[in-house]
């Protein structure tokens, strides 16, 4: 991996960490829920990736 890409990789996690205690702030359960949904769009597009053979 490039330094590009991993300067990629922690910017999406810095963000998507962002807003899920953004959301946490104003509600604790919809917090849980949009880091759940980050976590759910990870685990697809990992998954896809290796399907592919990337």
């Amino acid at each position: 991996m490039s330094k590009l890409d991993y300067l990629t990789l922690l910017v999406g996690l810095a963000g998507a960490a962002a807003v899920t205690v953004g959301m946490s702030l104003l509600h604790a359960a919809a917090g849980w829920m949009v880091g759940g949904g980050f976590a759910l769009a990870w685990s697809w597009m990992t998954a896809r990736s290796a399907g592919k053979g990337c």
